[in-house]
Parts: structure tokens; C-alpha cells; sequence
């Protein structure tokens, strides 16, 4: 299944796209929803490549499964990040991210999550329409705050 949330931000798409490459800007707008083990050693920037193993915390309380992030591809030209994902019962959790410029000060941001999780595959789909719906609202926050 695909799960695709769209949103837009009042920033230029250049800015958004600097900010999302940034280990803190992950942290930031899943923090209050996921937690990551060992995320001090991750470098400041994702790059093509790079693999991360961390166990999740859901509210940063419950441990749940060990995960895995594979960065596939940073496309500066396209502005675009793609990663597969895995960990628990969720085989396949592939993410594409686009920016794309609206005007001067404002893009389009998707986040396209391929997903399959056997017969959780619903449940986990309607769990990313969540997850990434709140992503968004503080990736609105940070902007606010970047100002």
C-alpha cells in the first residue's frame, strides 16, 4: 500500500530542503511521537548510504522493535530523499520525500511512504497517515521557529 501526505510550507524550497538533510531536524519533528536509540551518534547530515540501526520508543517511553534506515538517495537537484525502511513486522517502508517550489517563499513537501506489513499492512498504512500528518505539523513549527 501507498500512503502519500501532502502539505505546504511557507518557506523557499531551497530552505526546506537544507533543513530536512539535518539529524536535528528529524529529531525535532518526530520528537513526542517516536524516540530513537543511539541517536547521538548519528552524523549531523543524512548522505547517501548511510544506515542507521536504532531500537524505536513510541511517546519515547514504550520500546518497541529495532528499525532500520537506509538513505538510497539525496538528490539535491530534484530535492529528494529516499530511504528504506524496516524493522517488526513492517517488511517494507520505503519513504520518498519531494520539495517542490511554489513561489519565492513556499513549496510543496510529500511524503510517500510505500508500505507492507503482511496482514497489518491497513492498520500500519492508516498509522503512517497519522505519523506523517504530525511530521508535518512540526516541520510547520520548525519553519515558525527558523524565522
Amino acid at each position: 500500500m501507498i500512503a502519500t501526505i501532502q502539505t505546504y510550507f511557507k518557506t523557499s524550497a531551497d530552505t526546506a530542503w537544507e533543513t530536512l538533510k539535518k539529524k536535528d531536524t528529524f529529531l525535532f519533528i518526530t520528537d513526542g511521537f517516536l524516540g530513537f536509540s543511539g541517536n547521538k551518534k548519528w552524523p549531523e547530515k543524512f548522505y547517501e548510504g548511510l544506515v542507521i540501526d536504532s531500537r524505536l520508543f513510541f511517546f519515547h517511553i514504550f520500546p518497541s522493535w529495532k528499525h532500520r534506515l537506509l538513505v538510497v538517495k539525496v538528490d539535491d537537484v530534484n530535492k529528494e530523499l529516499y530511504s528504506n525502511e524496516n524493522g517488526g513486522p513492517i517488511k517494507i517502508w520505503n519513504h520518498l520525500i519531494k520539495i517542490e517550489p511554489e513561489a519565492d517563499q513556499s513549496c510543496k513537501y510529500t511524503d510517500q511512504i510505500e508500505i507492507e506489513a503482511g496482514l497489518l499492512t491497513p492498520f500500519v498504512w492508516g498509522y503512517a497517515h497519522v505519523f506523517y500528518r504530525y511530521r508535518q505539523k512540526r516541520w510547520r513549527k520548525l519553519i515558525q521557529l527558523l524565522k
